[in-house]
């Protein structure tokens, strides 16, 4: 009996290593998407803490340092009063914030404005050992290429209690 293959499939189709549609290569292109994803150059983590402490209150900031362009993220802001502070005020850099779009922001401050080098967000008094968690919930502006830097500044009234450095690497 002689090999009888169907129409169009012969012996070389059989013996073939790699089919016409799959090579190493493109195995290889999948392989690299996949590690790069799963490595988090692209953002995706959850947001690194960071926090300054001074005599009178703790700043901790929760942000997330790589994003990719148009991404919706989430920023968490708390203050932890050692002492009372009768000001609290939470000031950012307009570099830190620039071609982002801020959309809410709970609590919302009892006042808002904008002067000495940042925006400036007052909230109600601080007694010793209360706490203030604010949320901050933002979209990445298309324009915006590369990254941003700035900080995020706690003042009790006009004096610093505390500083923390900002960064966002922005990704396609």
């Amino acid at each position: 009996m002689g090999d009888h293959y169907p129409d169009g499939i012969s012996e070389t189709h059989l013996t073939r290593r790699w089919p016409r549609g799959a090579s190493p290569l493109s195995f290889l292109v999948l392989a690299a998407i996949i590690l790069i994803a799963v490595s988090g150059a692209l953002g995706g983590f959850p947001n690194p803490s960071q926090s300054a402490a001074g005599p009178k209150a703790r700043l901790t900031l929760e942000a997330p340092h790589i994003a990719r362009s148009g991404m919706v993220f989430e920023m968490r802001m708390r203050i932890d009063a050692a002492r009372a502070i009768a000001r609290p005020v939470i000031a950012v850099t307009p570099r830190y914030w620039h071609e982002l779009t801020i959309n809410t922001m709970i609590p919302a401050a009892a006042d808002e404005s904008y002067g000495r080098g940042g925006y400036r967000f007052e909230y109600a008094p601080l007694a010793a050992g209360d706490t203030l968690r604010i949320k901050v919930d933002g979209q990445i502006n298309p324009a915006l290429v590369g990254g941003t830097a700035g900080r995020v500044t706690l003042y009790d009234g006009e004096t610093p209690l505390a500083t923390l450095p900002a960064r966002l690497e922005v990704r396609p």
